[in-house]
């Protein structure tokens, strides 16, 4: 073959490389190109966020610590839930205070109660008055969790949660368990972690994404049939310096959510922005303006991605026009 022939040949799978990740992207607006409506007010520490299919949105901490709000629809809000009052006590000394929050398949809560040091399933009563509250975790072989701080749940109704304490990148004493569904069983899956936070379940329920925030970085392990997660490594060290659309620095890594099309949305803490991951290349997709500095989570519903930014003591919601993934449907 000739020279001319092999250069071109060289050329045209190199542009098809390029057509199909554009491809990959194509439905995604450009990076910093979505500007941030503010949705909901009223938060002493914005966090959550999860909506369930009538589009109710629930957010810890509304009109005070230990709260949980609903805004429905229309922006009527109120407090749905009060874990100061209705919970059951947790130990000597704690006071209930929500952190992260999923919605399963059956429409209840399920809550990372970082100040109580436990997790609890909220089912709503059909009269509109006090929730029923439930205890799922609150030891791990008769020892105390310290402060669960995020919850994700697969399709069949497993429930991961982050268990961080005071773990730094000096002191990486966290841990990530599992809740199993069938008899709720506790088992740890990982520990020696810098501040675990954020997880989330592939769309195709092989593999856990984790935000190891103190180390800038999300961890991905692949799941086992027995419940177990093996083989952890590094899907993305975010980048500490700015290079082009893409801004750079020592930000945290908190919350996360995949898209239909299996793309990871991670709200960035310091940064103020939701970066977005391609899974499981690693690669940095996207980066958009979270609505504030000091984001905390977020969750899609219709075309939207809702932000939760503790800096603003509010939601905001980026109109993307793309679908999230529905993490409490059977396959």
């Amino acid at each position: 073959m000739c020279r001319t022939a092999q250069i071109a040949i060289v050329i045209c799978c190199l542009c098809c490389t390029i057509g199909t990740r554009a491809g990959e992207t194509a439905d995604l607006p450009p990076s910093h190109s979505i500007k941030p409506q503010l949705y909901a007010t009223g938060f002493e520490f914005a966090e959550g966020p999860a909506l369930d299919d009538a589009g109710n949105l629930f957010v810890v901490n509304y009109r005070g610590n230990g709260k949980i709000g609903r805004i429905a629809p229309d922006g009527t809000a109120s407090v749905y839930c009060d874990l100061r009052e209705h919970a059951p006590p947790p130990a000597e000394g704690r006071k209930a205070q929500a952190n992260g929050l999923k919605v399963d398949a059956e429409g209840r809560l399920i809550v990372a109660d970082a100040g109580g040091g436990r997790i609890l399933r909220i089912t709503g009563s059909p009269d509109g008055k006090t929730p029923k509250i439930e205890v799922l975790a609150e030891t791990f072989e008769n020892k105390p969790l310290d402060a669960p701080n995020d919850v994700a749940l697969d399709r069949i109704g497993n429930i991961y949660f982050s268990d961080p304490g005071n773990s730094n990148a000096e002191k990486p004493t966290g841990s990530i368990y599992r809740i199993a569904a069938d008899g709720g069983r506790i088992t740890k899956l990982d520990t020696g972690l810098a501040y675990p936070n954020g997880l989330a379940v592939t769309p195709n329920q092989g593999r856990l994404c984790l935000s190891e925030s103190a180390r800038y970085r999300v961890l991905i392990y692949d799941l086992q049939p027995d419940g177990g997660a093996t083989h952890r490594r590094v899907l993305i060290d975010f980048p500490k310096k700015t290079e082009g659309n893409i801004g750079g620095g020592r930000f945290e890594p908190d919350g996360m959510i995949f898209d239909s099309s299996g793309r990871l949305y991670v709200a960035m803490w310091t940064g103020g922005v939701i970066n977005v991951v391609e899974v499981p290349s690693g690669k940095l997709l996207r980066q958009y303006d979270a609505g504030g500095r000091r984001a905390t989570n977020c969750h899609f519903h219709g075309g939207y991605l809702y932000t939760t930014v503790a800096a603003k003591e509010a939601v905001f919601r980026l109109e993307l026009g793309v679908e999230g993934f529905d993490y409490r449907r059977s396959p």
